[in-house]
């Protein structure tokens, strides 16, 4: 009701100033054509907050569009009068005696500063509710990245204004994108988001864009920018040709001084710059959004272990097959499941479950939920337990990138999406492993081809077919797509298919976000004291879909245990939702924040994250297991609790079944005795403990053998 009876005000002030530039049109003051286009920028975007409340999607407070109304109705009165505010600096300049030439260059300038600051405050106001609290020098830093950019396009617009106003509405647009972000997934644009625009455009259909009044007072700052650019105009110049070849050659110098101060990272390193990845929204708002984004694509490049050499990791590789080799590798149990496998070659189905979790784990006693019913109470597993995962409520290609080629991403660094960036055609792979041994691999995923680059990088990793959106035109559709138990019907199809052996991995889609669709039908409620009813409905819709992924398993994993053929499952989830940092902070009594910024309860803390390390680790963890329909030689299947992390999962799969190892598996298990479970977060030790990534007096020596020794097999072949 709020937000459709703030569109009253703002259409009032969108038609006052229509009606006020209608009226001087018709005396002496008649605004000329350039004024009047300046005067289209207030209307406009008052015009379409206006929309936006009457459908509902403003929902942020009423003080927000009254800055906004006030801001337009200035800028106005600022473009109409922008003769009079020229003249009255030129006679300012005059007074002082300063030539008319200096007097323009010194407003420029200040035009410019000006400007500087409102593109600052236009990117950080729609989702920075920390702007308050931002270092000075890292406001400083930005305004500072900005005036350059800024500087460029005013000579790149021949010194008009209308080079300022654009660069300050491309800032608003950059804090907008971050916003929409920041409300669907809680995390922070990063530099290879902008290889994957086509995927992020794919799935975006599901969310709803209301914005908050942070994107009020951002727009504030562009009608204010807007209002400063109308008052600049080029200055006059003798020759038109020379004046815009200095301008051009002024606007490639600035730009060349620009990326060299976004390539060159000591400053930034000076400065304090830095990222912790798993609360990088947090640090956007600390640090700014272009600061830290710059910060992170410095950070792109895979670092070299210390010390690393070929030679040095290929030693360190042979070390560990060589403790596999003489330990596990040689147990009666391994040389068992070794013969069994190469007479039965049973079947292998991966199924990477989206957003499968068990949010049980988030003190789901005291709000009533015991897990899921199926997967929680599974004995007769090879194994199955926590999986240690690098993401959080998106993400989804990193998990699988770990999981495909047990390349851990905490050796590559977050911020990177390796199928964006890397030709993994040499890459370890486990369809190019089991391809080589005659299986069929078939790779699913009921979206588009092109999202994550799938259609490239499974070809890359040696599918030799890949099932996609195409594949699935008359499926059953639950939630968010395609539904779980329409893959699983076609996993059973193929293997029905042929008497071969199968390779199979399946990217399921049903349970994507949004939460907020009310589009499976009733539900049981859930309620955590100091979350939102909003997100408290989001919440119970997101466990409804988690209890039909728990059906529908149950009931693939008996049609399984009907077939006439050995089949091992290998089930997953890429990640918790980003609901879950809300549902964590509310249990651990930490400040709730809605998407706007807005308390809505919870203890005395500040922020989405928990500051517990502890509780934040179990916002990153989902949950797997290891099935299979035969008994399997050398196993109990007595559901064996095994901690681990994707990038360890396809090799502890393979070594459970007997399937051959290769020498870079080996050496993953041997430090997996070690190491069991390793993320961006950190590694657990043997001992249950976790340790952080900049604990150095914790970290074993294994890890950074394992450093050495996946730069090997990985990064060192992308050279």
């Amino acid at each position: 009701m709020l937000s459709t009876l703030m569109a009253l005000p703002l259409a009032a002030a969108a038609v006052a100033i229509v009606t006020f530039a209608a009226r001087l049109s018709r005396g002496e003051a008649r605004p000329s054509r350039g004024q009047l286009c300046w005067l289209a920028v207030p209307v406009l975007v008052l015009g379409v907050l206006a929309v936006l409340c009457v459908l509902g999607l403003y929902q942020g407070g009423p003080l927000e569009p009254l800055v906004l109304i006030a801001a337009a109705l200035g800028a106005s009165w600022v473009m109409l009068r922008r003769d009079r505010v020229r003249d009255a600096v030129a006679a300012w300049g005059e007074k002082r005696g300063w030539s008319p030439a200096h007097t323009h260059a010194l407003f420029t300038l200040v035009a410019l500063l000006a400007c500087a600051l409102l593109g600052h405050l236009a990117m950080e106001l729609p989702y920075n509710y920390e702007i308050l609290w931002m270092a000075p020098q890292y406001a400083l830093l930005q305004c500072g990245l900005v005036l350059l950019a800024l500087t460029a396009l005013h000579f790149l617009f021949q010194r008009r204004g209308a080079g300022m106003v654009v660069g300050v509405g491309l800032c608003f647009v950059i804090g907008l994108a971050q916003f929409f972000v920041a409300s669907f997934k809680s995390a922070a644009i990063l530099p290879n988001d902008l290889f994957v625009l086509g995927t992020a455009a794919a799935v975006s259909g599901s969310y709803t864009y209301a914005v908050g009044g942070g994107v009020a007072l951002g727009l504030a700052a562009v009608l204010l920018a807007s209002a400063v650019g109308s008052l600049v105009s080029p200055a006059p110049a003798a020759s038109r040709g020379r004046r815009v070849a200095a301008n051009l050659g002024c606007a490639v110098a600035l730009l060349a001084a620009l990326a060299v101060s976004v390539t060159v990272p000591s400053y930034f390193d000076q400065l304090g710059v830095q990222m912790k990845y798993w609360y990088s929204l947090d640090y956007y708002r600390k640090q700014g959004f272009l600061t830290s984004f710059i910060a992170v694509a410095q950070d792109l490049p895979i670092d070299v272990p210390e010390g690393y050499s070929d030679e040095g990791a290929e030693g360190l590789e042979e070390s560990y097959v060589e403790r596999y080799d003489e330990g596990e590798g040689a147990s009666e149990a391994r040389q068992a499941a070794e013969t069994q496998f190469d007479e039965e070659r049973p079947s292998v189905v991966c199924i990477m479950n989206e957003s499968f979790a068990d949010l049980s784990e988030l003190d789901g006693a005291s709000w009533g939920y015991d897990g899921p019913s199926f997967v929680s109470s599974l004995d007769d597993t090879l194994a199955r337990g926590s999986l240690a995962v690098s993401v959080l409520g998106g993400g989804t290609c990193n998990t699988e990138f770990e999981f495909l080629t047990g390349v851990p991403l905490a050796y590559i660094g977050d911020g990177k999406y390796p199928y964006s960036l890397y030709d993994l055609s040499e890459s370890p792979s486990l369809a190019r492993q089991f391809s080589e041994l005659g299986y069929q691999t078939t790779a699913m995923h009921p979206n588009y081809a092109t999202n994550w680059n799938r259609d490239r990088v499974y070809e890359a990793l040696g599918f030799d077919e890949f099932l996609d959106i195409d594949d699935f035109a008359d499926a059953e559709t639950y939630h968010s797509g395609v539904s779980d138990a329409a893959t699983y019907d076609t996993c059973l199809e193929l293997l029905e298919s042929s008497d071969e052996p199968q390779f199979i991995f399946d990217v399921t889609m049903q349970n994507h976000s949004g939460y907020d669709q009310n589009n499976v039908g009733a539900v049981k409620q859930y309620h955590v004291d100091g979350m939102s009813d909003y997100d408290n409905a989001r919440l119970s819709e997101y466990l409804a879909c988690i209890d039909e992924s728990d059906r529908a398993l149950e009931e693939f994993l008996g049609e399984l245990s009907e077939l006439d053929r050995p089949v091992v499952v290998v089930f997953f989830g890429d990640h918790q939702p980003a609901l879950s940092t809300i549902v964590d902070a509310a249990v651990s009594g930490e400040q709730v924040y809605d998407e706007n910024g807005n308390a809505v309860g919870g203890g005395t803390g500040g922020g989405n994250a928990s500051g517990d390390a502890e509780a934040t680790l179990e916002t990153y963890r989902s949950t797997y297991l290891v099935w299979a329909n035969y008994d399997v030689a050398g196993n109990a299947q007595d559901g064996a609790e095994l901690d681990a992390s994707p990038a360890y999962l396809g090799s502890l799969a393979a070594d459970l079944i007997g399937a051959p190892l290769t020498d870079y598996q080996k050496a993953q298990l041997a430090i997996r005795e070690e190491v069991p479970a390793l993320s961006l977060l950190g590694m657990e030790l043997a001992d249950g403990t976790w340790v952080g990534p900049d604990d150095e007096a914790e970290i074993p020596q294994a890890y950074d053998d394992l450093s050495q020794i996946s730069y090997l097999e990985f990064a060192s072949k992308l050279r």
